[in-house]
């Protein structure tokens, strides 16, 4: 029997998420990416898809997410296309085009930058805790929006950002543990409480932000910062004041110190400094 043929792109997205609901896919994932890309390409017919439309949502999603974000969503779309293809569905198989994933991003905020951000965060509670905790931490933000109370060790001295009792833990990136400064010690004290996450809206744990970052972002008169920006500041800056690129590298929870020194190595007042100084163009 002849299956009956998807005309737009929303209809072959549904049709593979209801195909796949019963767990072959992280269909809350790639439904999140979905809606992301829904208002733009939903309404195209199949057989209309180009490159411009691609084009043009790459662009539109740039200066909001990363690279790596976008290919995911690419890939969602992707995925759903090939299979509506191999099932019948549709009669093109299509081809979506990927962004080139750059080197690891470099920007990072000067230290007036910080102190707009930080100003402009105050405006925003939830916010000016995330922008604290990143900042005196260093640490990722789902470890951020993630910590809870009891991974506060206050009579040791230190917070603990990896969760073993999650049960993505096994598969998670490395996380820090961060020694309690009296500056980290003083600002979280503030955010005790009887809810279990640090970081809460209403006694609830924030999973995401993004509205409200831009509009902070934008009012702070800042350009290309997101959350993982706060990241390269803390540990460019520690590398600038001479931090040690293996306290730095375990600080951040990389597994591998030559991950650090390939990305921040360069920031330092010794980097390549004795060998430099060897060199001459005396005849």
């Amino acid at each position: 029997m002849n299956k009956t043929r998807l005309a737009t792109i929303e209809e072959v997205v549904q049709q593979y998420f209801n195909q796949h609901r019963n767990g072959t896919i992280s269909v809350s994932r790639s439904k999140s990416a979905w809606k992301n890309m829904q208002p733009l390409l939903g309404k195209v017919r199949v057989g209309n898809l180009t490159g411009q439309h691609i084009s043009k949502y790459t662009k539109f999603r740039a200066s909001q997410v990363a690279p790596g974000t976008i290919n995911f969503e690419l890939g969602v779309l992707s995925a759903a296309l090939r299979w509506a293809n191999k099932q019948s569905y549709i009669s093109q198989q299509i081809v979506i085009a990927r962004l080139p994933i750059p080197e690891a991003r470099q920007r990072f905020l000067t230290k007036d930058e910080c102190k707009r951000l930080i100003q402009v965060s105050k405006e925003y509670p939830h916010l000016y805790a995330f922008v604290g905790v990143a900042l005196l931490t260093g640490q990722r933000k789902e470890a951020i929006l993630g910590l809870r109370q009891d991974q506060i060790f206050w009579d040791q001295g230190f917070v603990d950002f990896n969760d073993p009792s999650s049960p993505d833990h096994a598969r998670r990136k490395n996380r820090g543990i961060v020694p309690l400064g009296v500056e980290l010690r003083q600002f979280l004290e503030q955010y005790k409480s009887d809810c279990p996450y640090v970081i809460n809206k209403n006694g609830r744990r924030i999973r995401d932000f993004r509205k409200s970052w831009n509009k902070m972002v934008e009012e702070a008169d800042l350009i290309g910062v997101t959350p993982h920006v706060l990241r390269h500041t803390v540990a460019s800056h520690l590398v600038m004041d001479g931090a040690p690129l293996i306290d730095v590298s375990r600080l951040l929870g990389h597994k591998d110190s030559r991950i650090t020194e390939k990305v921040y190595a360069k920031f330092s007042p010794d980097y390549l400094k004795t060998v430099t100084e060897r060199l001459s163009i005396a005849a």
